[in-house]
């Protein structure tokens, strides 16, 4: 903000200085050419002095060789006779009984010393124009450094009225945020408690089920899902300092197609796994099973009960790509899809929202697109721990309704 001020007062007072100096030089050249014609005018008025005296031309030519102009060879006197004395022949300046003086007028240099002082003048103007114009926008300034610097805390500044408004504005958006985030977490919580108690009977009905791949199955979903309702409890509450955690996006997806890969065998699927060497983002193992178990859940839920699915995972050049697509019919609007809660056909939209966070925390990005198997594609970029790279641009995510 400073440096765009500082060019505003300088663009501002240049011109004024151009300006100023312009004037200078014409008012400096026109009073050396007044001085000189002055000065021609003096020396005609001596030489017209001695010639109301006397007409002796020896008495003339002494008063010429006398005068500046004379002696320069610019002035000339023709008496009443028409003898001509001295040199020069220009205009008539002075007439005596019959005798005329001219002068041809000097040629004026221009006074460089006097212009190099008005150069000099202008600048400490100009330099003390722009110190001086900086103290107004001083209040603007130190305002917006106050705003800049308020993330997250309440913005307190005294300054301009239009900042002071944008101040309480920003400060209203923030209590609203706060509340609605609020009581999401309290909704969140209320649901993640009520959850227990069917859970609770579900883990029941699991045990008396008894043995065999169904009931472990059965089972496995049941810790799952416990698993997951504590998680979120465990998130909801607030945490003043958590160090940053990692994790090895290979090993997490592998731990985690154990579970869907047995689901696939299940309902006749085909599932391709393919998770390549280790892959480590700045995640925890938890919010990153939670990506891929949102994904892997619209899969199962949205797609025919034989289509494919496959995941991958690729580590280059500083990003870390995980790839889920499915033999489906595909998103028939991926715009809605990548929006939380308006995702239609019978989706929340969350499982997506959640992925969207997530790649978007480590500087990633994620992708809807048309896979190979025929269906969906979601391709998410996670930031590479430890890898010092550019921000994916945009940083959002990119939607692309082509055919395969």
């Amino acid at each position: 903000m400073r440096s765009v001020i500082t060019r505003a007062l300088l663009l501002a007072a240049g011109l004024v200085t151009v300006v100023f100096l312009a004037t200078a030089g014409f008012l400096l050249r026109g009073q050396a050419v007044s001085a000189a014609a002055a000065a021609d005018q003096r020396d005609a008025a001596v030489v017209g002095a001695v010639l109301a005296v006397s007409a002796d031309p020896d008495a003339v030519r002494g008063t010429i060789a006398r005068t500046s102009a004379g002696a320069e060879g610019r002035l000339s006197v023709v008496l009443a006779d028409g003898t001509r004395l001295g040199a020069g022949g220009g205009s008539a300046m002075v007439s005596v009984g019959g005798a005329v003086v001219s002068v041809v007028p000097a040629a004026v240099p221009f006074p460089f010393g006097t212009a190099l002082v008005v150069v000099g003048v202008a600048g400490l103007v100009l330099a003390g124009g722009i110190f001086l114009g900086h103290r107004p926008f001083t209040p603007v300034i130190t305002a917006l450094r106050v705003l800049a610097s308020s993330s997250g805390r309440r913005v307190r500044l005294t300054g301009p009225r239009e900042l002071e408004a944008l101040a309480e504005s920003i400060n209203e958006a923030s209590t609203r945020t706060s509340q609605l985030v609020a009581k999401e977490r309290e909704m969140i919580a209320d649901v993640s408690h009520r959850l227990r108690t069917p859970l609770a009977a579900l883990r029941l009905d699991a045990d008396a089920v008894g043995s065999g791949p169904v009931a472990d199955r059965i089972r496995s979903a049941v810790s799952t899902l416990g698993h997951d309702v504590d998680r979120i409890i465990q998130a909801l509450q607030p945490v003043e300092s958590e160090a940053a955690s990692t994790c090895d996006v290979a090993s997490v997806v592998e731990a985690r197609m154990k579970f869907w890969s047995a689901h696939a065998d299940d309902q006749g699927r085909v599932c391709e796994i393919d998770v390549g060497e280790p892959a480590w983002v700045p995640l925890s193992p938890d919010a990153l099973a939670a990506v891929v178990d949102a994904l892997l859940e619209n899969v199962f839920r949205h797609t025919p009960p034989a289509a494919p699915v496959g995941v991958s995972v690729v580590r280059h050049a500083g990003w870390v790509t995980l790839v889920v697509e499915d033999g489906g019919t595909g998103v028939a609007d991926p715009s809605s899809a990548l929006h939380r809660g308006i995702s239609g056909g019978g989706s929340t939209g969350l499982g997506l929202d959640i992925a969207r966070a997530a790649a978007v925390a480590t500087g990633g990005t994620i992708h809807l697109e048309r896979g190979r198997l025929g269906g969906a594609r979601v391709r998410l970029r996670f930031g590479e721990a430890n890898s010092h790279h550019a921000p994916a641009s945009p940083r959002a995510w990119r939607l692309w309704r082509g055919h395969p």
